[in-house]
C-alpha cells in the first residue's frame, strides 16, 4: 500500500511545459519555413541555410526542454519500507541523509536554482525533487522529515488557519513600499495614464475593437504588476502578508507554524518572501515596493522573534 504518490503541478509543470514548447516549436518551424523560401533563397544565394539550421536548433531546444522537465520531474511513490525515484526503487533504510530545503540546481540548458529536496544514499548517489514540479510534495518533505530525520511515524500536520479576529486590533510593524515611487508602479500607473488618454483624448476615436482590446490589455497588465506588490505587517506572534491594490487579500502566519522564510529573485521578477510552514508547504509573495534597507530590517525584526530567514538576493 502506498502512503504517497506524488502529482505534477498542473500549471508550474504541465502548463509551463506545454507554453513552452508550443513557442519554441512554432518559433523554430517559422524560422525554417522564412528560410527555404525560394525567393528568399534566390537572393541569399547559399546563405539560405542559416535561418533552416538556426530553425533546427530551436526546434531541438523544444524537444529538449520536455526531456529536460520530465526527467527533473519524476514520479515518486512512497510505501512503509521502499521509495520509488521514477524508475529506480530504494530501501528507505539506504538514505544516508536529507536536504530538506535550500536552492537545488535545476538542469536545463543551464543549470539555474528552484527550491527542492535532496536524498542522499548510501551508495553515493543523490536525488533532487523540486518543490513546484509537484502538488503535494510537501508530503514526501514531512515524510522524510518524520520517518528518516526525527524516526517518528508518519501523519500529516496542517497548521491551524488564522482567523483574521485574532489581529484585527492588534499593533503592527508595517514593511511597506511607495507603489508611485517604485519601478514596478511606475510602470504600472503609466501605462494605464497612458491607455486612459486614449481613451478620453478628444483628437482620438477608439473602434469598439480596438477599445475592448486596451481595455483587457490595461486589466492584464493591472493584475500582473499588483501581484508583484505584496507588503508585509509583524504582530507579537503573527506575520501578516498584505497587497497594495488587492486591499482585500491577506494571509496570516502564526510564528510558530513558520518552517522558514526565505528571501530570493527569479528571473526578472522582484524581490519576493518565500513562506515555508512547518508542514513544508510555501508560498511565493513579490514585493517589488520594498527597498533593501526595510528588507534587511524586517530580516532582523523576524529573525529577534525566532523565525529562521534565508537571504538569497539582498546584501
Amino acid at each position: 500500500m502506498n502512503i504517497i504518490e506524488t502529482q505534477r503541478h498542473p500549471l508550474k509543470f504541465y502548463a509551463t511545459l506545454a507554453i513552452g514548447f508550443l513557442f519554441l516549436f512554432a518559433l523554430g518551424s517559422f524560422m525554417i519555413f522564412i528560410g527555404l523560401d525560394n525567393e528568399a533563397n534566390k537572393q541569399a544565394g547559399n546563405k539560405y541555410l542559416i535561418m533552416p539550421f538556426f530553425g533546427s536548433l530551436v526546434c531541438l531546444l523544444a524537444i529538449w526542454m520536455v526531456y529536460s522537465y520530465w526527467g527533473n520531474s519524476p514520479k515518486i511513490t512512497i510505501d512503509k519500507t521502499n521509495i520509488k525515484i521514477g524508475n529506480e526503487t530504494f530501501k528507505l533504510n539506504s538514505i544516508k541523509d536529507v536536504i530538506l530545503t535550500g536552492k537545488m540546481p535545476f538542469r536545463f540548458i543551464i543549470n539555474f536554482p528552484m527550491e527542492g529536496t535532496a536524498i542522499l544514499f548510501n551508495d553515493g548517489r543523490d536525488k533532487i525533487l523540486f518543490d513546484d514540479m509537484y502538488v503535494n510534495s510537501y508530503e514526501v518533505k514531512s515524510f522524510l522529515e518524520q520517518v528518516i530525520i526525527n524516526k517518528q511515524e508518519f501523519k500529516i500536520n496542517t497548521p491551524k488557519k488564522v482567523k483574521i479576529s485574532e489581529f484585527r486590533f492588534e499593533n503592527t510593524e508595517v514593511f511597506k513600499g511607495n507603489q508611485f515611487t517604485s519601478l514596478r508602479g511606475v510602470s504600472l500607473w503609466g501605462l494605464i495614464v497612458f491607455f486612459a488618454f486614449l481613451f478620453i483624448g478628444k483628437e482620438t476615436s477608439l473602434k469598439l475593437g480596438a477599445a475592448i482590446f486596451l481595455s483587457l490589455l490595461g486589466t492584464f497588465w493591472f493584475v500582473l504588476n499588483s501581484w508583484f506588490m505584496h507588503y508585509f505587517e509583524l504582530t507579537k506572534k503573527l506575520l501578516i502578508i498584505r497587497n497594495h491594490n488587492f486591499i482585500w487579500k491577506m494571509k496570516a502566519y502564526n510564528f510558530s507554524d513558520i518552517n522558514e522564510v526565505v528571501f530570493e529573485t527569479q528571473g526578472n521578477q522582484p524581490n519576493c518572501m518565500r513562506v515555508i510552514t512547518s508542514d513544508f508547504r510555501n508560498k511565493l509573495y513579490p514585493a517589488g515596493t520594498l527597498r533593501d534597507k526595510t528588507w534587511l530590517k524586517m530580516k532582523k525584526t523576524l529573525e529577534a522573534k525566532g523565525v529562521k530567514v534565508r537571504n538569497e538576493c539582498i546584501y
